[in-house]
């Protein structure tokens, strides 16, 4: 099953990076929802650093639920060191700007972290740029949603 999913997950990342949408692609929303799909519930869960790697930009930061930053080397270890999740995302929205890409959405996170469980409902912020004709995620917010 595992190995299902890691070709899901490495299917779609050619996908990500070998097709060069612009903003005047009419699918571009819907792509870039499956690509939030991948980066936050898949690769999240398989713990694919390579995937997470490949579509976050080299200068990603992200702020947690908790007011953390994190770089990418940052972001990537934390996600290696979570034992267990589960990550479900809902309500969306896409809004385009030329080049870049604002999602916002709700989620909801469990799992187990330290051999502690936890459970996180909110809201997320990510900032999708188009450079060298490929999206990345250069920024993601998390706010508590209790």
């Amino acid at each position: 099953m595992r190995v299902v999913i890691l070709g899901f997950l490495l299917a779609g990342l050619g996908t990500v990076h070998s097709f060069a949408p612009t903003t005047q692609d009419p699918d571009i929303e819907s792509k870039i929802v499956a690509w939030e799909n991948v980066a936050r519930v898949q690769a999240r869960k398989a713990k694919d650093i390579k995937t997470l790697d490949a579509i976050l930009d080299d200068d990603f930061v992200e702020v947690d639920q908790e007011g953390r930053v994190r770089t990418k080397a940052g972001f990537l270890a934390h996600v290696q060191s979570t034992d267990a999740l589960q990550y479900t995302l809902n309500f969306m929205i896409v809004r385009l700007h030329r080049d870049a890409a604002i999602v916002t959405g709700l989620y909801t996170i469990k799992g187990l972290a330290g051999g502690k469980p936890f459970w996180q409902r909110g809201r997320f912020v990510d900032n999708w740029l188009q450079k060298n004709h490929r999206w990345d995620i250069i920024a993601s917010l998390s706010t508590p949603n209790e």
